[in-house]
């Protein structure tokens, strides 16, 4: 567990880094005064539906990669490797049909969005380019998960896009350019990110381009073909059903009340940034532990994954909700924003529930039972597309937050049951149920003593409070391994330069 320990804290402190810049961000899109609801509204659904092309247009060969690459890196020396080039042809070939897709489609886009969401179909274009180079970069950062170099995609993806993203808005603060230039310099991003890490994989000799395929691909054809296939169906449906809620809400609403709802989206999701690290540098070690059948390793990476990310959400989100009114309020965000205080109660309850659940999405995916995440997506997919367009019509935001928070919920417990079932692997244990209770006393002990206390002063002494009480309750009932080696750690290279 040492080096997935490392690698882990490493991407988990990129992305929390990134998601501080990210949250300077969303605080400049939501000041009263610096951009509209509307506009801010825009750029989450070019990223929601970015994030659904970019699976579908891969193929599944993102997947390919995680699962196959063992088998290719153990009977292949690097000149005849030719995975990579396995990807880039098949993802070729669905890029260019998802886009033409696209361009055929685009009346009905227009039909849909022009009366509710006029900015959409006016960027739709720039949308569709945006889309293109984060298809590119999700390829180019499988690749490197898979090297086992999930840092420097981590950066990319979590800091630095994020920093590219603060430079347009300076300029678009300082009137340097409009928020039409804003939006097609936002949507090329990407196209810098991805140029970077083909330098780095070129410069790194990790660029290896066959001409012709191998005796893997031969071999295990039939096999890459049925993954594949599922795996594309299974990401696809499953990048749907999860950004199905915001392109729901600016057709059945606006891209005001979009915004609002993607404002506390993007407050909850900060408690999934370690779940992000954790997949990364997991996955590889997972599929490498069902190669060897290493059962044992891969039951003790579930559960320790489970009980890190439980505390570290949990642990996020009561700090959030403690303090999430009158942090409104200390850096003067717009009004209109805190309508959406039970999105990020529903979204935050469901991202903890869903950390608590570890690395099964890793797990299902590389084990041979793999086919059940093609079923288990088209569950979260058919539940996921009617109750959101209902609710989106019917109850607005709150109404969407409950049935994503529901649908996502009841997703997660059929696959803890059938991974039970399959594997007999669980990732609970007694610590969980200790881990629970320490939460709740530490989130009620420091309601009941500084609820009244308001403003920043009160913002510190709420976190301060709260977090004192529980990381000497997680130290002193030993929940984590990781916590104990982690200060051991810290302790000797104190000792050494002393």
């Amino acid at each position: 567990m040492g080096e997935i320990r490392k690698q882990v804290l490493q991407s988990s402190f990129l992305s929390y880094v990134g998601f501080l810049i990210g949250a300077a961000n969303t605080y400049f899109f939501a000041r009263a005064g610096f951009f509209t609801t509307e506009q801010y509204g825009l750029t989450q659904v070019i990223l929601s539906l970015s994030q659904i092309i970019a699976p579908l247009a891969t193929l599944g060969m993102t997947g390919f990669m995680n699962r196959f690459f063992p088998y290719y890196q153990s009977h292949l020396d690097n000149k005849k490797n030719d995975m990579l080039m396995l990807t880039v042809l098949v993802s070729g070939i669905g890029i260019v049909l998802m886009f033409v897709g696209c361009f055929i489609f685009e009346p009905l886009v227009i039909r849909k969005f022009q009366a509710k969401s006029p900015l959409l179909v006016e960027y739709y274009y720039w949308t569709l380019l945006f889309a293109f180079f984060f298809t590119l970069f999700t390829l180019l950062e499988s690749y490197l998960y898979t090297l086992k170099r999930s840092v420097l995609p981590s950066f990319m993806k979590e800091t630095f896009y994020r920093l590219c993203v603060t430079i347009l808005i300076a300029l678009y603060l300082f009137r340097v350019i409009d928020f039409g230039i804003f939006v097609v310099l936002f949507c090329c991003t990407y196209l810098l990110i991805v140029a970077i890490l083909l330098v780095y994989l070129v410069k790194t000799k990790q660029f290896h381009f066959a001409t012709s395929f191998s005796s893997v691909t031969k071999r295990f054809k039939k096999n890459i073909r049925v993954y594949v296939s599922y795996v594309y169906t299974g990401l696809a449906v499953n990048s749907i059903a999860r950004q199905i809620d915001t392109i729901a809400l600016a057709g059945g609403q606006n891209l005001a009340t979009t915004g609002i709802y993607s404002l506390n989206q993007f407050v909850a999701a900060i408690i999934q940034v370690p779940y992000r690290g954790v997949i990364a540098v997991a996955g590889p070690h997972i599929a490498e532990g069902w190669k060897n059948k290493n059962y044992q390793e891969i039951a003790r990476i579930y559960q320790r994954s489970s009980i890190n990310l439980l505390l570290i959400g949990a642990f996020l989100f009561c700090n959030i909700w403690l303090n999430y009114d009158d942090g409104l309020k200390v850096v003067h965000i717009d009004n209109d924003f805190a309508a959406g205080k039970t999105v990020f109660l529903l979204l935050g309850i469901c991202n903890v529930f869903e950390l608590s659940t570890g690395s099964n999405s890793a797990l299902l995916s590389t084990s041979p039972a793999w086919r059940f995440e093609f079923y288990s997506g088209l569950l979260l997919l058919a539940l996921s597309i009617p109750s959101n367009i209902f609710a989106a019509k019917f109850y607005g935001m709150d109404g969407v937050a409950f049935v994503t928070s529901a649908t996502l919920v009841l997703y997660n417990i059929v696959r803890l049951i059938f991974i039970w079932l399959r594997f007999k692997m669980w990732p609970f244990t007694v610590k969980t149920i200790y881990a629970i209770l320490l939460l709740l006393a530490c989130h009620l002990i420091t309601w009941y003593l500084l609820s009244d206390m308001h403003s920043l002063l009160g913002i510190i002494l709420r976190g301060l409070l709260f977090s004192t009480i529980f990381f000497a309750g997680v130290f002193y009932l030993k929940l984590t391994p990781d916590l104990t080696q982690f200060l051991e750690v810290m302790k000797k290279r104190l000792m050494k330069k002393k």
